[in-house]
């Protein structure tokens, strides 16, 4: 299958306008002849007034795609040569990005006082930057709380909510440890009954997956824990509907986003979640030891603060977000990745991502067959991770570990995901996991297929 193909998914042009191509070609390499690479970077702070301009020019101007994403991907720091396709578990911050938080530590290093009791930015509320969480999330200020990743927000919730013995949550086969331990302690710590469902890999199509949640409810359900990007096959759970299914039932919906923000464009509101937990430093590309934790407006007097510094017990987030220093720096450049996602466009983000992901996948069956691809191909129900396994037996302990190979001698960084089906499996598929986001392309795509095949 061309790479061309794929401008079926909204957001990519075509290749036709070739005048334009060429003239936008021109330019660019022109630029890049004069200046050097460094020419086609976004300004640093002390360079600019808004380094985002030129990105947002090249954003309306470009008509070809593979020189405008060229573009983008020279906007990141990663190490020349070397092909990162694990953003699912960390992703890379653009280098203005590292710049302004640089100028962030400054400012608080200037005067930390100053810095800790009258800005909206640097203190300890983080008012600004929550405001502009909540504008890109679909969300209001008093429903967002910052933490340090995925997992905090995953157990402040558990930990705060009142469950007791013999209530139930029901959960999925394919939950990541740190979405998953949380309740694993209440089932230990109260007795509560935590319930695994199993999910079809790959699935098929979204009512199959809302049917089995529905079949598997109890009047004892009291919690509806799931992913929405599941980071074992990169199946995108139909969120909006299985908030609604607990909705109907009186159950509360916490969502494990780790893997959405900056890949799909989100909006908590039009989803319907309760609780929804997720990391910027993945595919938002924000600096490491960065969360965002969403508390539906109507049920923060649910929740208990697990960790504060207020006493007694306003019903506010701040009693949530109060909760002593934090690398405020860090939390501020939350502001900067926000703008450059939003100077290039979160559909035309999500649209790149899902287009690589099918050209990987397209690759995938060619050359190794259907069964040897975990993810799914309906683009309602797939993301930016990809799970395969091109061996003929997926439990193969050694032979997965090719990763390293890809790692050590082709500079191609992907991981390997480990996952369970059924409850009668008596062990686990493994499979290489790949992330592909806007700094990789199809040539990196085509390198990771090419050095695979040479390996085995």
């Amino acid at each position: 299958m061309e790479r061309q193909n794929f401008t079926t998914i909204k957001g990519n042009k075509p290749f036709s306008d070739f005048n334009n191509t060429r003239r936008d070609f021109i330019k660019m390499c022109s630029a890049a002849t004069l200046g050097g690479v460094s020419s086609l970077l976004l300004p640093q702070t002390s360079e600019a007034k808004d380094p985002l301009e030129l990105l947002k020019a090249r954003t309306s101007q470009s008509t070809f795609d593979d020189i405008y994403w060229r573009f983008v991907q020279l906007q990141f720091m990663l190490k020349p040569g070397l092909i990162y396709m694990n953003t699912g578990t960390e992703g890379s911050i653009p280098r203005f990005v590292l710049s302004r938080m640089s100028d962030s530590f400054k400012e608080f290093t200037e005067n930390p006082w100053d810095a800790l009791t009258e800005s909206d930015i640097l203190g300890p509320i983080m008012k600004e930057t929550r405001t502009k969480a909540a504008e890109f999330l679909g969300a209001n200020l008093e429903e967002i709380l910052f933490t340090h990743n995925t997992t905090e927000g995953m157990s402040f919730t558990a930990n705060g909510l009142v469950l007791q013995e013999g209530d139930e949550v029901l959960t999925t086969l394919h939950e990541h440890s740190g979405g998953f331990c949380c309740w694993e302690i209440l089932r230990e710590r109260r007795n509560v009954t935590l319930t695994q469902i199993e999910l079809p890999t790959p699935a098929e199509n979204k009512d199959e997956i809302i049917a089995a949640f529905e079949n598997a409810i109890t009047p004892q359900t009291k919690v509806m824990s799931f992913c929405h990007i599941n980071f074992t096959t990169g199946l995108r759970m139909p969120v909006k509907e299985l908030c609604q299914l607990a909705q109907d039932h009186g159950i509360i919906s916490v969502v494990d986003g780790a893997h959405a923000i900056g890949m799909v464009n989100l909006d908590f509101h039009d989803l319907g979640c309760d609780f929804y937990a997720c990391s910027p430093h993945k595919w938002l590309c924000a600096p490491p030891g960065t969360g965002v934790l969403y508390i539906r407006e109507g049920v923060l007097d649910k929740l208990w603060p697990t960790v504060t510094e207020a006493s007694p017990f306003p019903n506010n987030i701040n009693v949530f977000q109060g909760r002593g220093q934090q690398c405020t720096p860090a939390f501020a450049c939350i502001n900067d990745v926000i703008n450059f996602q939003n100077a290039i466009g979160k559909d035309k983000i999500e649209n790149r991502i899902l287009a690589l992901s099918t050209y990987l996948k397209e690759k995938i069956k060619e050359n190794w067959g259907e069964a040897s691809l975990f993810s799914p191909t309906d683009e309602e129900l797939s993301s930016g991770l990809v799970s395969l396994n091109p061996f003929d037996d997926p439990f193969d302990k050694e032979k997965i570990r090719i990763t390293g190979t890809l790692r050590d001698e082709y500079d191609i960084v992907t991981r390997i995901v480990t996952f369970r089906d059924k409850h009668s499996d008596a062990q686990n598929k493994r499979a290489i996991r790949v992330s592909t986001h806007i700094f990789n392309n199809y040539s990196e795509i085509d390198k990771l297929i090419s050095a695979i095949k040479t390996i085995i």
